[in-house]
């Protein structure tokens, strides 16, 4: 049970989207931080340890350690969660020997970018981003004892149907179909989707569908009708409003705006 408490407050959150540099090139911080690339890649330096991180890796700032940053792709879209933290909020299971520092790598990417939309759009309410930031601690705790036993598993038919969808989303998908594929009833795959990933898999499908429209908006030159049908929706005109929906801006707006 998430319990609320002053050890795991969030300072700040920072959604930086399609970002060219850091407003600064280094900084250190009075509280623990976690540095979260989504999309792009960023340089980075902290004490002796330095490198490159992407998707699927979580930097680690101990308080007080000055971070070193820049980014290395044409655009980095990221997280960034500054807040209080105690090894005593921990479960047990997932204890690790030495407190998180540096990048960790995410072993199960699917979950991870179920979190990191959440935390976007739980990002105005600080109770309910705390709930996110502390999954995402734990994703990197369990990452961290890898070949331990695992905090909450998520069962290997539910893994399946998301990388099905992932492979899928361009396609008109029916969650009634997509559940008798694997053996499941509509609502024994929406209940156990929804215990995996915190959201529905109509609601997954749309992330997944969203994130690639995002890209093709950005690297291509096709046109929004076109945007739509390699995307699973019948036009744009529906696209569009989906798109706004999820976004708070339509897609040309949205191509305009992060174009490099």
């Amino acid at each position: 049970m998430w319990r609320k408490n002053e050890s795991h407050q969030i300072v700040h959150y920072y959604w930086g989207e399609s970002k060219t540099q850091f407003v600064r090139e280094s900084d250190s911080y009075a509280h623990w931080v976690m540095l979260a690339p989504e999309e792009g890649a960023f340089r980075y330096a902290i004490g002796q340890e330095e490198g490159e991180a992407s998707f699927g890796q979580v930097v680690i700032v101990p308080p007080g350690l000055t971070l070193w940053r820049e980014v290395s792709s044409s655009a980095l879209s990221f997280h960034f969660v500054e807040f209080k933290w105690s090894e005593q909020e921990v479960p047990k299971t997932a204890k690790t020997k030495t407190m998180p520092y540096g990048a960790v790598l995410i072993l199960d990417k699917q979950r991870l970018l179920s979190t990191y939309d959440y935390l976007k759009q739980a990002s105005a309410d600080k109770d309910l981003s705390a709930h996110y930031v502390f999954d995402l601690l734990l994703l990197c705790l369990n990452s961290m004892r890898a070949g331990e036993e695992e905090l909450k598993p998520i069962d290997e038919v539910i893994r399946n149907v998301a990388a099905y969808i992932e492979e899928n989303a361009a396609e008109p998908l029916k969650m009634e179909t997509v559940a008798v594929r694997y053996g499941l009833s509509a609502s024994q795959l929406t209940r156990r989707f929804q215990a995996a990933y915190q959201k529905g898999p109509l609601q997954y499908l749309t992330s997944v569908r969203i994130h690639n429209i995002k890209e093709m908006l950005i690297h291509t030159d096709y046109t929004i009708d076109t945007i739509a049908q390699l995307n699973g929706f019948q036009n744009g005109f529906y696209m569009c409003k989906v798109f706004t929906q999820q976004t708070n801006m339509n897609p040309s707006e949205f191509r305009k705006t992060h174009r490099v």
